[in-house]
C-alpha cells in the first residue's frame, strides 16, 4: 500500500511540473479519462504520460547509443540517430497515451449501444411493474455487467450514497460522462421524464423499440460492408496470389531474369506466399474485426 501511494505521489509531483500551457492543450482528455472510467485523478495521468515517454525516449537513446557505436557508426551519427529515435518515442509514447482513454471510451460506447435496446426493455418492465427510477437504477446495477453497463450504474449509486446527491443530480453527472451519447441521452429523458412526472414505462418502452430499429439498420450495415469486405477477400487474397504464383512459378521454371529491386521470380514467389498474403489476410482480419458490431 505505501508503495502504491509513493508511486501515486511521484506521478502526481510530475503531472505537476507539467507546464500549465500544455496542461491546458491536454483537457479534452479529461473527458476521456471520465468516459473510459479510468481510476486516475487528470493530474496523475498527466504524471503517468510525463514518466512514460521520459522513459521510452532515455530507453531508446540509450539503446540506439549502444547498438550504433557496436556498429562502427561514427560518433556524430551516433549521437544524432540515437537523439531522433528517442524523441520520435517520446512522441509516439506520449500519443499512446494520449489516445488510449479515447479508445477505451469507444469499444466502452460500441459494446453499450449494442445491449441498449435489452437495457431499455430491462428498465421498462420495471418501471412498467410500478417501481421507482432510483430503484430501477439499482437494479440495473446489481445486473448491469450482462448488459456491460455495471460499472456506470454503480457510479450512479455512488454519487448518491457517498456524494450525497439526489437521483437528478446522479443521473446527470453519469449522462455528462457517459461513453455512449445514445445512453447519455436516455438518461436524460428518463431525468426529465421523471421531473414532469411523465409515464417513464411508456417512454422507456418507446425508446427499446427506437434503439431496436437502430440496431437493426446497423445490423445491414455490418452485412453490406462485410459484403464488401468478402469480395476483396476473394480478389485480392485468393485470386491474385494464385495468378502471382503461376506467373513467377513459370517465370522461375523458364529462367526469367530479375524483377523488382533485383529480385529473382523465386525470390518473389516466397515473399509472395510467405510474406505478403499471410500479412494481406492479417490486415483482412482486422478490418473485420474493426467493422463487427459487439455482441
Amino acid at each position: 500500500m505505501n508503495t502504491n501511494n509513493g508511486v501515486l505521489q511521484l506521478l502526481l509531483k510530475l503531472g505537476n511540473i507539467v507546464p500549465a500551457t500544455i496542461v491546458t492543450q491536454l483537457k479534452p482528455l479529461q473527458k476521456s479519462l471520465a468516459k473510459a472510467s479510468v481510476l486516475m485523478t487528470f493530474q496523475t495521468y498527466i504524471g503517468l504520460m510525463t514518466l512514460a515517454s521520459i522513459a521510452s525516449a532515455v530507453s531508446v537513446f540509450s539503446v540506439g547509443v549502444v547498438i550504433l557505436y557496436v556498429a562502427s557508426f561514427p560518433l556524430i551519427q551516433v549521437i544524432v540517430i540515437s537523439v531522433l529515435a528517442g524523441f520520435l518515442s517520446l512522441l509516439m509514447s506520449a500519443g499512446t497515451c494520449y489516445i488510449y482513454p479515447a479508445f477505451i471510451a469507444s469499444s466502452k460506447a460500441r459494446k453499450i449501444d449494442a445491449n441498449l435496446p435489452l437495457i431499455a426493455n430491462f428498465m421498462s418492465v420495471l418501471a412498467s411493474a410500478g417501481m421507482p427510477p432510483e430503484r430501477i437504477v439499482r437494479s440495473l446495477a446489481n445486473v448491469g455487467d450482462e448488459f456491460s453497463i455495471g460499472q456506470e450504474a454503480r457510479r450512479i449509486i455512488a454519487d448518491i450514497e457517498l456524494m450525497g446527491y439526489d437521483l437528478k443530480e446522479a443521473l446527470k453527472n453519469a449522462s455528462l460522462r457517459s461513453p455512449s451519447k445514445r445512453f447519455a441521452s436516455l438518461l436524460d429523458g428518463l431525468v426529465t421524464t421523471t421531473h414532469m412526472g411523465g409515464d417513464l414505462g411508456s417512454y422507456l418502452r418507446n425508446e427499446a423499440d427506437k434503439f431496436k430499429k437502430a440496431r437493426l439498420q446497423s445490423m445491414r450495415g455490418f452485412l453490406g460492408n462485410l459484403a464488401t469486405l468478402a469480395e476483396a477477400y476473394i480478389s485480392f487474397m485468393i485470386a491474385l496470389p494464385l495468378a502471382l504464383i503461376v506467373m513467377l512459378s513459370v517465370m522461375s521454371f523458364i529462367g526469367g531474369g530479375a524483377m523488382m529491386g533485383g529480385l529473382d521470380p523465386a525470390t518473389l514467389l516466397s515473399l509472395v506466399t510467405f510474406v505478403i498474403t499471410p500479412a494481406g489476410v492479417g490486415i483482412l482480419l482486422l478490418m473485420v474485426d474493426s467493422v463487427t458490431p459487439p455482441r
